[in-house]
């Protein structure tokens, strides 16, 4: 069992660390309602980090992988009104300033770039039954959809709209060391 690096994690591993998509997830989840909470998840990205003196960490998204296990509301996601995959087919993830626990990303969605601060935590390196050097990275924030440009909604009769603007993205990443 691995243990979690607490000072300054990204900085306490050396080389380049590529992650192992069949060992990760990249989701996100959202209030419908204000009810119950919408989960979904993209199929296809990518993410990389650097560790050592000039940590650094990059991801991309291929926005049009999304699923929520609704195909009506997947294909509503990737048209205008929230993703526009056609225009935007992926958003980005790079870090400007990675501290102890957390760090600064900038993060572009249908072409707006914002600073998003995200808490992570990263387990110290081992080694997997096959000889690979991996690491545990995962990552948390929030954002509010609507500085993306991502506003579609429908007012409620009582009140309130359909879908929260407050989003949760959660990534949890096995990153082998290349």
């Amino acid at each position: 069992m691995s243990t979690i690096v607490t000072t300054p994690a990204i900085r306490a591993i050396d080389g380049t660390w590529n992650a192992d998509p069949s060992h990760s997830t990249v989701e996100f989840a959202v209030k419908h309602m204000g009810f119950s909470t919408v989960r979904g998840r993209f199929l296809e990205f990518d993410a990389t980090v650097e560790g050592g003196e000039k940590p650094a960490l990059r991801g991309s998204i291929q926005l049009a992988s999304v699923v929520t296990h609704d195909e009506s509301r997947d294909n509503h996601i990737k048209a205008p009104d929230f993703f526009d995959v056609e225009r935007h087919p992926e958003a980005t993830v790079v870090a400007t300033s990675i501290g102890e626990d957390r760090l600064v990303a900038d993060v572009t969605l249908k072409g707006v770039t914002r600073p998003v601060e995200f808490s992570y935590r990263l387990s110290e390196p081992a080694t997997d039954p096959w000889g690979n050097e991996r690491v545990g990275l995962d990552l948390e924030a929030q954002i509010d959809r609507t500085d993306f440009d991502v506003n579609w909604n429908a007012p409620l009769p009582g009140g309130g709209f359909l879908v929260d603007n407050t989003v949760s993205l959660i990534a949890s990443f096995s990153l082998v060391k290349a």
